[in-house]
């Protein structure tokens, strides 16, 4: 559940607190006072790309906080703790400079993007005013049969099989092209192994190499301060470091003797000394080891040369030398034993893709079960919205005849009938502006209610509709908050009034700049924000009433 929300530095927004509670929150405001925004802001969070105009004029960054209880969502658990995340709470925190960089936090642990979009699946659902236009997209047909099959077990074997089958095919592509018995190629790829072979570049650790490189080019530097450290550390008899502290600990070895809580530092003085002359001696035993050899350091400079030679024949950075041995290697292992290779891997590609339409065949049959479980569902709901006779079809068309696709081989549509006696049409050629509103809220509704998303944000789903219709959503809205957190933006009082907390959002204008504000309100605010939703801004009495009436009868069902 997500607790708070805090925004500072952007849009119309300076600084944000906003606790939520469970249940069915509501928000609400005039058009334009900044409800979009609380949007943009948890969509920022989440892990959305930013864009430096959002930030507030003047604003050096804009920052948003989401914190999320997850004491009863294992699944977040489970997450944080693979991701080696402390799984004790969940706070996401978003940070957009003015230079367009942007960081994200995930508990103070910084995470990419891709972290950060991936952990919101598990946390938030949101449900927009225009998901109608996305649901005419076949390939969001296909998803929303395929999220309410829970777990998606046939959807990934058929991945899984697909994968496996197209990773036999590049194989096969690559072995089989080029000349028919690809001579020249192995040709090259012998030359370039021997060359790398006689070179001794086959194991070599260039780093190392860099390394030796760096202490005999630098030979001359090394002794000259070397020596003169070790004279000023050990050696000078007379000014050296240990000279002089040996000095000092003598005589603080005669202050413990005489007052015994002195002999903690003279032990520690004493330690130091040791320390000094173990050190001065080591520093001199590896400065005697320290040879300048010219012809050493000719034959490094050499070997180098060949090296970044080699490098840029092949086509790699020095760092991969030895990688790119093993791939020429086993290219030509591969061409040499060319024929036995094709006739082993037509007979796998064979096998593959009999293993692949059989996955896909389970998952045809897994999506027809569902797709048929859901369109009675949907349908039913229609019923609920203001179209009786309105039925929701979703068809699986199974082409075997295809060559093996990502995500199987089914052609998912949903055809829509909004009128008795009409046939079943798809969706984008029958239905109108309004009556596609009210089919994606119902695909909504449904389809969130087999998930087990903790909260579920509804922006404006509710356009297009009023009267009776609107009442429905609104108790359907609130039946869904029953186990989950419900947010809901809306401009009709039939649905504000079935929230059980109610947010207003409102803008000002202090010190010649907009301010977006957000206010907590009570039974008797709720009752006249819910009036002046119904009559607009002259409330009269009986308006006060009905909206009485309405939150009362919400409250009492």
């Amino acid at each position: 559940m997500l607790r708070s929300i805090y925004i500072r530095g952007l849009a119309v927004v300076d600084t944000l607190n906003l606790e939520l509670s469970p249940g069915m929150t509501v928000l609400t405001g005039e058009t334009g006072a900044g409800k979009s925004i609380l949007l943009t802001a948890m969509k920022l969070c989440l892990g959305e790309r930013a864009d430096t105009t959002l930030l507030r004029p003047g604003a050096e960054k804009a920052e948003i906080s989401l914190d999320f209880d997850i004491s009863q969502i294992d699944s977040v658990k489970h997450w944080l703790e693979q991701h080696e995340i402390d799984d004790e709470e969940c706070i996401i925190r978003r940070v957009v400079n003015a230079d367009g960089r942007s960081r994200a936090f995930i508990n103070g642990q910084a995470v990419n993007l891709k972290t950060l979009e991936d952990l919101s699946t598990h946390l938030i659902g949101i449900h927009g005013q225009h998901a109608h236009l996305t649901l005419l997209q076949p390939s969001k047909q296909c998803a929303l049969v395929d999220d309410s099959c829970q777990p998606k077990s046939e959807l990934l074997n058929c991945q899984n099989a697909y994968e496996h089958w197209k990773t036999l095919n590049d194989e096969l592509v690559k072995l089989a092209g080029g000349n028919v018995d690809n001579e020249g190629e192995k040709q090259l790829l012998r030359y370039q192994i021997q060359e790398l072979e006689e070179a001794d570049l086959v194991n070599f650790d260039y780093a190392k190499l860099i390394e030796e490189h760096t202490r005999l080019s630098n030979m001359g530097k090394i002794v000259e301060v070397g020596e003169r450290q070790a004279n000023q550390l050990y050696e000078d008899d007379a000014q050296s470091i240990y000279t002089q502290l040996s000095d000092v600990s003598q005589h603080v070895t005669t202050l413990a003797d005489m007052a015994p809580e002195f002999s903690e530092v003279s032990e520690q003085l004493t330690e130091a000394v040791i320390q000094i002359q173990e050190a001065g001696r080591d520093l001199r035993s590896k400065l005697d080891n320290q040879n300048a050899d010219p012809e050493q350091q000719q034959a490094m400079d050499q070997r180098l040369s060949l090296v970044h030679k080699l490098a840029r024949k092949l086509h790699v950075e020095p760092n991969q030398i030895k990688e790119k041995y093993r791939s020429l290697e086993s290219r030509l292992n591969q061409l040499e034993h060319r024929d036995e290779r094709l006739s082993a891997l037509q007979q796998e590609i064979k096998t593959s893709e009999h293993n692949y339409y059989s996955a896909a065949l389970l998952l045809h049959q897994r999506r027809s079960d569902k797709a048929e479980e859901l369109g009675g569902h949907i349908s039913s709901t229609l019923k609920t919205l203001g179209l009786p006779d309105g039925k929701l079809e979703i068809q699986c068309h199974y082409d075997e005849q295809s060559k093996p696709l990502l995500n199987g081989l089914d052609q998912v549509q949903l055809m829509i009938s909004t009128n008795p006696g009409m046939p079943l049409m798809p969706m984008g050629k029958v239905a109108s502006g309004g009556e596609l509103s009210r089919i994606s809220l119902a695909i909504q509704v449904v389809a969130t209610q087999a998930k087990t998303t903790p909260t579920l944000i509804f922006d404006e789903v509710d356009a297009g509709i009023g009267g009776g219709v609107a009442e429905t959503v609104g108790v359907r809205l609130r039946e869904l908050a029953a186990d989950r957190q419900i947010l809901c933006v809306t401009h009709l009082p039939q649905v504000a009034s079935q929230g059980q907390q109610h947010i207003f959002v409102s803008k000002s204008k202090e010190q010649g700049a907009m301010q977006t504000e957000v206010k907590l309100l009570d039974n008797e605010q709720r009752v006249r924000e819910v009036a002046r939703m119904l009559g607009g801004t002259e409330m009269s009495e009986k308006t006060i009433a009905h909206a009485q009436e309405m939150v009362e009868n919400a409250n009492t069902a």
